[in-house]
């Protein structure tokens, strides 16, 4: 497939546009297996036309179009997806502060190699192409797996909830979440955004057989989370987080979580993150009093199957 792939993709970026923009593909980029150099570099030029024709035409999959970001789809036939974020021109100010920062493509694309590094699940960038006006970065585009089979949490957990979710489930669902922010800011990452709607959820369900009592054995289905980081341009890299910053992602977490998750569940959350983020019983103590206390009677903000909701954080009860 990839040798007909290379064959007809091979004369796309001589005579181009897009021969004068930078492109960096890592080495080991997933869904480019098998392609030579010019083949990846044609690919990834024909996705970014479809990317441009997507938002131009309003013809396809648009998952964000603002003036400084926009994120589409593309399928391509006989190839996987591939999600595509472009970061605008937003004026010479914000080219002037690409020089003692790095631009936000540049960040992603980075940020997704060090998370995965870290062993935290997210997105894996598969190209940057940046283009310059007068050696300043204007546009940048970031090429991503896309996440198919994931959901946005917050919908996840609406979706569940109407769904019928038993305690047993919730609980296990809770320490899970727990468990891969305590892992997450144990090794030192912190995202500045960290909402329910920028942490993808996969659902898997296992089937494993018992220990026969006796002669017969019993099986039973038990289900494990895979949570993946997405938005991850404002993720940072340090050997500890500090605690003012563990609350803050704490409260974003409690404020961008449906109120469907009662007082209890957040509290069973906490401890769970605070186990596996290797507090102290008495920094743990302390840690849900100030998540309690900067959350309580706040508005909370997700993302539904209809739209933005709005409610009110109770954790009286």
């Amino acid at each position: 497939m990839f040798a007909k792939l290379n064959e007809n993709l091979g004369h796309l970026s001589n005579e181009s546009w897009f021969r004068d923009l930078e492109v960096e593909i890592p080495e080991q980029a997933p869904l480019l297996e098998g392609l030579d150099s010019s083949g990846r570099r044609a690919l990834i030029e024909l996705v970014v036309r479809r990317h441009l024709e997507i938002l131009e035409k309003k013809n396809g999959r648009i998952l964000k179009d603002a003036p400084e970001t926009a994120v589409t789809v593309v399928n391509l036939e006989g190839q996987p997806s591939f999600c595509v974020k472009q970061f605008n021109d937003r004026g010479l100010l914000h080219r002037i502060k690409g020089l003692f920062r790095k631009p936000q493509g540049l960040r992603t694309f980075y940020n997704g190699s060090q998370l995965i590094s870290h062993g935290i699940p997210a997105a894996y960038p598969i190209a940057l192409i940046r283009n310059r006006v007068r050696g300043i970065v204007s546009v940048e585009w970031v090429i991503m797996e896309c996440m198919e089979d994931f959901i946005e949490l917050d919908r996840y957990l609406v979706r569940k909830f109407e769904g019928g979710w038993s305690k047993e489930e919730q609980k296990s669902a809770v320490r899970q979440f727990g468990r891969f922010i305590g892992s997450m800011h144990s090794k030192g990452i912190f995202h500045s955004d960290l909402k329910t709607c920028n942490i993808m959820v996969l659902e898997e369900f296992h089937s494993y057989t018992a220990p026969p009592p006796h002669e017969s054995g019993s099986g039973e289905d038990s289900f494990s989370l895979r949570f993946c980081l997405v938005d991850y341009d404002e993720v940072y890299f340090a050997h500890h987080i500090s605690m003012r910053k563990r609350v803050k992602n704490l409260v974003q977490i409690f404020l961008s979580t449906p109120s469907l998750l009662n007082r209890v569940e957040r509290m069973r959350f906490l401890d769970e993150y605070a186990l596996h983020a290797g507090l102290s019983s008495g920094d743990r103590k302390r840690l849900a009093q100030d998540v309690i206390k900067k959350s309580h009677g706040k508005n909370i903000l997700y993302v539904g199957f209809e739209g933005d909701v709005v409610e009110t954080l109770d954790l009286r009860h």
